[in-house]
């Protein structure tokens, strides 16, 4: 039985909370390792609908016959550390969506890449490790003017600050290396050069490359099992690749259809 890489994603949402998922194609039954923790009720579903598992310790069970398309997604176990929210992952790699309005103060886990999606930082990394985060505090507004109050300084809030700045500076350095590498091992890959005016990242590089060999078309369920990315990778890359002009969504058959409408070379 082949089983296509499994990458667990962990969303971050603006009010503190997070949720770990994982969508992927599967045949027969399979048994994996949560990356996180449960908090409490882990939702399955099978081609859409609920179903049943076996659950020991952090192994899952998913009794499943022939190849099905199989959903899990739960809240996970959350610690807190200096005022920061922590998640513990395992040895998993997992994806990482971080909005604008979450501050990473700290991660410990094995970075892999690190790109920027419609104004979200998305991050791979290997666990074992953990990260620490916290949500950006919002400046009070009335009506539509600002009240401007003085600044108290306090210990939090200097090492905040300076916590930002070496995350800041840290993303930035790491950012530009992996800018060079790239540069360097796919200058001759036509596609990702021809794309470099469009910002694309390398998921929607390999989309496109699938929609060509794919004769400029193909169902987003399908993209993410031949790819193995994530249901949720492929929608918000599908769909800002539509906002390029670049592909076209359309519903056949009640299942999203892409089609290639412009190539970048």
């Amino acid at each position: 039985m082949i089983i296509p890489l499994l990458l667990w994603v962990i969303t971050l949402y603006g009010n503190g909370t997070a949720t770990v998922s994982l969508n992927t194609m599967m045949e027969q039954s399979v048994t994996l390792a949560l990356p996180v923790q449960p908090q409490s009720y882990i939702m399955v579903t099978v081609n859409g609908s609920p179903w049943y598992y076996i659950l020991n310790g952090s192994l899952i069970t998913v009794p499943i016959f022939g190849t099905a398309n199989v959903s899990i997604t739960y809240v996970p176990h959350v610690f807190m550390e200096n005022n920061f929210i922590g998640i513990s992952v395992g040895n998993s790699t997992v994806e990482i969506a971080i909005p604008s309005d979450i501050l990473i103060a700290n991660i410990t886990l094995s970075l892999i890449n690190m790109t920027m999606s419609n104004n979200e930082l998305i991050i791979i990394a290997k666990g074992p490790g953990e990260f620490l985060y916290t949500v950006m505090p919002t400046p009070a507004m009335h009506g539509a003017t600002t009240i401007q109050q003085k600044t108290q300084i306090t210990p939090y809030n200097e090492t905040l600050m300076i916590t930002m700045i070496i995350i800041i500076v840290t993303i930035v350095a790491f950012a530009t290396y992996v800018l060079i590498i790239r540069r360097r091992t796919n200058s001759n890959k036509s596609l990702t050069t021809t794309s470099v005016g469009f910002n694309l990242n390398d998921y929607e590089v390999s989309i496109l490359k699938y929609l060509e060999s794919r004769g400029g078309s193909a169902f987003e369920i399908d993209i993410s099992r031949d790819l193995g990315i994530p249901r949720t990778t492929v929608w918000r890359s599908v769909r800002r690749l539509e906002d390029l002009g670049m592909v076209r969504i359309s519903k056949v058959e009640g299942k999203n259809m892409v089609t290639l409408i412009r190539r970048t070379r």
